[in-house]
Order: C-alpha cells, then sequence, then structure tokens
C-alpha cells in the first residue's frame, strides 16, 4: 500500500522533478503518510464496535466500567465481557436472563430451570467456552435479585473420537496317538467338517497300552 502511494505521487510530479532526489524523499515521506491511512481508517471502523475493536480500545471500556483484567484473558472473552456489563437491564427479568445466556453460551450451551415458590434458580452450563463459569456468576452478581436462591455449575461432556485396533494369534495343538485298530463310530444324520492346516503324527503304536 504504501509503495502504490509512493508510484502515485512521483507520477504527478512534473517530469523535471521526478529526476532530483529531494522530491523523490519528499514523496517517499507522503507516500508513507497516505499508505497507513487505509488501514486507519479500516482501525478506526472497527473501533466503533465493541465486538471488534482492539486492545487498546476494550482496556478503555475496562477502566470505563471497573472491570480487571486478569492473566490469560484473550480479546474475545474481555470483549464479551465488557457487552455484558453494556447490556443490563434493570427491572429482573427471567427472560432477560434467558437472553443473555443464550448470547454468552448458546441456546444449546446451558439449561435454566425456575422454581418460583421456592423462589430459586438452577442453571446448569454445558458450553466449554473459556472461563464459562467466570462470565455467568460477573452476570448474576449484577443482576440477580437478592431474594433469589441460585444453584450453577458447569458440565461439559467432551468425546475425543478415536478407533481401537485390537490383533491376536491362536495356536491350536491337537495330539493323537494312533492304534491300528481305532474305530470311529458315527451315528446317523451327523455331519462333521474338519479343517486341516497341517497334521503332526509323532507316535503310531500297535498295541494298546
Amino acid at each position: 500500500m504504501v509503495d502504490s502511494a509512493v508510484k502515485t505521487l512521483n507520477d504527478q510530479l512534473p517530469r523535471y522533478f521526478r529526476p532530483i532526489i529531494e522530491f523523490q524523499e519528499i514523496m517517499k515521506a507522503h507516500g508513507h503518510g497516505l499508505g497507513k491511512v487505509d488501514g486507519v481508517m479500516a482501525r478506526l471502523q472497527a473501533n466503533f464496535y465493541i465486538p471488534t475493536c482492539d486492545e487498546a480500545t476494550i482496556a478503555y471500556y475496562e477502566r470505563l466500567l471497573g472491570i480487571v483484567c486478569h492473566v490469560g484473558d484473550d480479546l474475545d472473552f474481555r470483549r464479551a465481557r465488557v457487552l455484558q456489563k453494556l447490556n443490563i437491564i434493570i427491572p429482573f427479568s427471567i427472560d432477560f436472563l434467558r437472553d443473555r445466556l443464550i448470547d454468552l453460551y448458546g441456546k444449546d450451551g446451558f439449561v435454566l430451570e425456575e422454581d418460583s415458590p421456592s423462589c430459586a434458580l438452577t442453571i446448569l452450563v454445558t458450553s466449554d467456552r473459556y472461563r464459562a463459569v467466570d462470565l455467568l456468576f460477573e452476570l448474576l452478581l449484577d443482576v440477580l435479585p437478592a431474594h433469589l436462591q441460585l444453584m450453577a455449575r458447569q458440565e461439559v461432556n467432551t468425546s475425543v473420537a478415536g478407533r481401537l485396533y485390537v490383533g491376536g494369534t491362536v495356536f491350536t495343538i491337537f495330539e493323537q496317538t494312533v492304534y491300528k485298530d481305532t474305530v470311529t463310530a458315527v451315528e446317523n444324520g451327523l455331519y462333521a467338517a474338519v479343517g486341516t492346516s497341517r497334521t503332526f503324527i509323532q507316535t503310531i503304536k500297535t498295541d494298546k497300552e
């Protein structure tokens, strides 16, 4: 982008000035600034919105809202936490809480149960989002009325696809002593089939012992 801007400025110079080194350097300086304009404008436009803002802008919002950033918090998590603070609406309602939970975890990322007679809420977070429980309690501490009893936990089941291969070798040894008067009787109606890969005759005796 910078090289393109420098070339454009050089092309706009009168031919008499183009070989002059001083003018070439001036065009490089101005071209460097112009080449950065598109990037600055794109970053400025992105910083208008919290879901696309950069780290410096999100740090500004964190200071305004009193949010403490911890080591390991990535930019997406910090954006979600700022949006959560700004989306707080009073008075509290179950529909509002459900909408906020959908924003954080998606429709299938949590289970919300309410017990109105007992003034109790049960929230099961099934999403594996980074620091999902921290986001949950930061939300609840800001909006949950003091008279409601809360039971919340996270339960994530992760399935890892895999295959198990098992191999084995079976050796069968059949040893038989053969006599000259060995008789094998097979009754009617019995069909026998035998497959033999190898036969070893070790002992042949002529008389019974």
